[in-house]
């Protein structure tokens, strides 16, 4: 971690005394070049100019390190999230959200796999992402088998660091391809020796296995749909997220005057202007005890318990 917690908790405290001061600072900030933070409803063959078109909106670009929904930055790529509903090995939903959610350096190392496989007429499709550690006991109650599920109670899943992902391909307009299984099929079909399913399913694996290998990501051997970002992340500072992970959700400020937007996710840093007590914003990201938020067209970072889900 890049704060000593110490600092950050101090931090944080000063942050909360001050939320609700009367006086504002405000300072311009400048746009980055990056993609508009826009939820998408439908899947769209822009990506690419996505990432490139100037905004009228002032942008931060997150820390590799900053937890960010997926389709905020490719949103040509699909998502269903099995644990999202009942359509899974446990047979009950494990999940109260539906989006996929990503460390930012895993997205950007995701956006050259979407871009390459577009090229060939194919498009990614996510079905485990970010994975809460309360998650991860409810699927080692389902199947105990550390072949299959991590064991939580002497480590944890890599899918709660928000760096792993499982996934699989399919064509543009979202038809299956033939696959060597389904998701979390637990059998020895689902390795990575392709040489006992049928050839049309093993190209296909082989397609995803070399795209996402030359992006930067490491395969599980068991499980051909399962793959690691090459540069790891800790888990700590996700164990605990406070808030439902959906992109839709809408907070508030947690105070009766004023909340401070910052520059960036420290107490110590410039306030870019005052968010009043009645306002209301999503939540772009999360980053070690702030949540990156955007508020009349102003990007910035508020503590998480500065913060409330708006009822």
């Amino acid at each position: 971690m890049k704060r000593y917690l110490a600092a950050l908790t101090a931090a944080l405290c000063l942050l909360i005394l001050a939320a609700c001061s009367r006086n504002a600072a405000h300072t311009a900030a400048n746009g980055d070049d990056l993609p508009a933070v826009i939820p998408t409803e439908a899947a769209s063959a822009e990506t690419d100019a996505a990432f490139d078109e100037p905004s009228l909106r002032t942008e931060i670009e997150p820390s590799d390190s900053e937890l960010v929904c997926v389709t905020d930055y490719i949103p040509d790529l699909y998502v269903e999230l099995r644990y999202a509903g009942t359509d899974n090995f446990t047979g009950r939903r494990i999940y109260d959200f539906s989006d996929a959610w990503l460390r930012y350096g895993t997205v950007k190392k995701l956006h050259l796999v979407q871009s390459a496989l577009r090229e060939q007429g194919f498009s990614l499709k996510i079905w485990d992402a970010f994975r809460p550690g309360a998650a991860q006991f409810k699927l080692w109650e389902a199947c105990p088998d550390a072949r299959y599920v991590a064991d939580p109670y002497s480590g944890h899943s890599t899918h709660s660091s928000g760096s792993t992902l499982d996934l699989t391909i399919v064509a543009q307009d979202g038809t299956p391809l033939p696959m060597p299984t389904d998701f979390d099929e637990f059998s020895l079909l689902a390795d990575r020796d392709y040489g006992d399913v049928p050839a049309e399913a093993a190209r296909s694996a082989q397609i995803l296995e070399d795209a996402m290998t030359a992006a930067g990501f490491v395969p599980y051997a068991g499980e051909w749909w399962h793959f690691s970002d090459a540069d790891a992340y800790p888990y700590e500072d996700l164990e605990n997220l406070p808030f439902p992970l959906n992109r839709q959700t809408i907070f508030e400020p947690d105070c009766e005057l004023f909340l401070p937007l910052l520059a960036a996710p420290d107490g110590g840093t410039e306030i870019l202007l005052q968010i009043p007590a009645d306002a209301s914003f999503p939540v772009l990201g999360w980053a070690d005890g702030f949540a990156r938020i955007e508020w009349q067209g102003q990007q910035g970072y508020v503590p998480t318990a500065s913060i409330k889900v708006r009822n």
